[in-house]
């Protein structure tokens, strides 16, 4: 399966802070690319409460480009593709606020939540954060850096693959009875868990 995990940390709560941007691109199941881009947010505004989060400073991103002088080399990332985030909510909705903002037009691609497929895949654990459920599936990486927070996201999405022998976003959809979520440069339809029940899993401790 080919997909892209993204994951953004931002300055502040507000959703157009965004202040780094992690992209792991895994083609056949296989990680090929991963990279990392400090940017300066907008407002150039910092909550003490999420520097503690992520460790990103002021200093660090005061001199790097505002979203919009990356999007060129974002887009092809995400026009047309798959892409992945854990709390997809979250990372699209700082995609789409930060967009708006720079007044450019969405990208078109399929989105899957990792927090809701993990939580079918596997409701026997009592977290679905990113870094509880990496403990539980044997994935280590640095929490809260955007670089390797997507890069674990890629790593849980391909253990489900593993897990539940799937090969497509259609095999997920059917799998797990998911709304896919779907964003285009006019429309928005968020990725949901659904309440019907879901075929039986293989053991976690593959």
């Amino acid at each position: 399966m080919d997909f892209v995990a993204i994951d953004f940390e931002t300055a502040t709560s507000n959703y157009t802070s965004v202040c780094s941007l992690g992209i792991c691109v895994v083609e056949n199941n296989i990680i090929t690319d991963r990279k990392e881009m400090l940017i300066r947010p907008v407002p150039f505004e910092f909550n003490e409460f999420n520097i503690k989060i992520h460790g990103i400073t002021p200093d660090m991103v005061e001199d790097k480009p505002t979203f919009d002088m990356y999007w060129n080399a974002v887009k092809p990332y995400l026009e047309n593709k798959t892409v992945i985030a854990h709390n997809a909510d979250f990372d699209v909705g700082a995609l789409c606020a930060t967009l708006e903002y720079f007044k450019i037009p969405f990208p078109t691609f399929d989105y899957l939540c990792t927090v809701k497929l993990s939580q079918k895949a596997y409701p026997e654990l009592p977290s679905h954060k990113l870094n509880n459920l990496c403990d539980a599936l044997d994935i280590h990486f640095h929490h809260h850096r955007a670089y390797d927070d997507a890069y674990a996201c890629a790593k849980v999405l391909l253990r489900i693959l593993e897990d539940y022998s799937l090969l497509s976003l259609e095999d997920i959809e059917e799998c797990f009875e998911m709304d896919i979520g779907h964003l285009t440069p006019d429309t928005h339809l968020k990725c949901r868990k659904s309440k019907k029940k879901h075929k039986e899993k293989t053991a976690v401790g593959k």
